[in-house]
């Protein structure tokens, strides 16, 4: 999430023993047990529903095998009703349990979702250069879910990549080619760091019920705005504005770090508030295109380098670190933008934009850096 005047949260819930809660994001997925693919000279991706057992442990079991041309894989487990999903442990081929405080490398406290830890968790493989998708079986362990879906890349590592994008617009405020500038700014952005977008032309969604919506992924209007988005792109939907409280200064949030991918669901797509980034009828392309590009990669698998509060910070070595100690000048509890110029406010995925006197100024939020290049180039939905 974006926001111009507070934190977001992080999304991730620990509870008691170590269960990774994702923030979860809405309605349940679909039950389909169907595969689907992109065809490409140099990677497959594939989505699959896997088969699991009640150990006597109490806890579900499962298992998949990863080929000698894996890329990566996000590994996802769906509750019904909004329910709490969570794994209790993902183990590479050398029994590695990557979800254990106690593993080198480990993603203990920072396997995925969004903010209400309801319906949807998932663990991203890599989500660092520290993890690869290794090959040979891997197994899994979870209590809280109702079943468990693999979206798995194979083909031939990347040096580039290609993200196909597909764009939504609602309300009546403003139309389909209003938003060229911004798509041309993020696709701008993604160029510059060695990932080409193809983007696909911006659909209107007519329906006058998905103009505002809840930021909420679990909302029912939301849930369904967000089900439509397709299963081979990351989906972009541009809305009116947030409806609801607790929505003040945000300018646009993703269902999860990273969300769901090829399949048609809740957690399956970014909104991004039109309202927030316009001046009367005209909308700030540049600021509207960072946001979109910052959204796209929390559902890529990306975290703000540093949180608001200046004490939390992703799990990437390479990202700018602005601490709250040392940047804090005002002593308000949060590091803004300018108090971090030149400790990652320059990143695409920095937590807050620019001020408006800033960016008047020609700053801008448009570079990442080559650990987070590379969770880009490496994701599932990428070619």
């Amino acid at each position: 999430m974006k926001t111009k005047l507070k934190l977001c949260l992080t999304c991730f819930i620990l509870i008691t023993t170590s269960l990774l809660l994702v923030a979860g994001c809405a309605k349940k997925e679909s039950i389909s047990t169907t595969t689907s693919s992109q065809d490409n000279s140099t990677s497959t991706f594939a989505v699959s529903e896997i088969t699991q057992t009640l150990g006597d442990d109490g806890y579900y079991n499962g298992s998949f095998v990863v080929p000698s041309n894996g890329i990566s894989f996000i590994l996802s487990v769906f509750k019904d009703n909004n329910g709490s999903a969570a794994f209790y442990s993902l183990s590479d081929p050398d029994s590695t349990d990557i979800l254990s405080s106690s593993s080198t490398p480990t993603l203990y406290g920072a396997a995925s979702g969004s903010t209400s830890g309801k319906g949807y968790a998932n663990v991203l493989v890599p989500q660092s250069p520290s993890f690869k998708a290794k090959a040979g079986t891997w197994t899994f362990k979870y209590i809280l879910g109702d079943r468990v879906k693999l979206a798995l890349r194979t083909g031939t590592f990347p040096n580039a990549a290609t993200i196909f994008v597909q764009p939504y617009i609602t309300g009546t405020t403003w139309s389909a080619a209003d938003l060229n500038g911004a798509l041309s700014v993020m696709s701008r952005i993604y160029s510059a760091n060695g990932i080409t977008l193809s983007i696909n032309s911006t659909i209107t969604i007519s329906d006058s019920q998905y103009a505002t919506v809840s930021k909420d992924f679990t909302d029912t209007t939301t849930s369904a705005l967000v089900s439509q988005g397709s299963t081979n792109a990351v989906n972009l939907f541009f809305i009116e504005d947030y409806a609801g409280s607790g929505s003040s200064g945000i300018l646009g949030n993703a269902a999860g770090m990273p969300g769901s991918m090829g399949i048609a669901n809740a957690w399956n797509g970014v909104l991004n508030s039109l309202t927030a980034h316009a001046s009367g009828s005209t909308l700030n392309e540049q600021l509207l295109g960072e946001t979109a590009a910052h959204e796209m990669g929390h559902q890529l698998g990306l975290y703000h380098p540093t949180e608001a509060n200046g004490t939390t910070f992703d799990i990437l070595s390479d990202t700018a670190e602005c601490s709250k100690s040392s940047r804090d000048n005002d002593s308000n509890g949060e590091v803004s933008a300018e108090e971090c110029e030149g400790f990652g406010a320059e990143n695409v995925m920095f937590w807050t934009p620019w001020s408006s006197s800033s960016r008047s100024a020609g700053k801008k939020q448009e570079t990442l850096s080559s650990h987070q290049r590379q969770v880009l180039k490496y994701s599932p939905i990428a070619k």
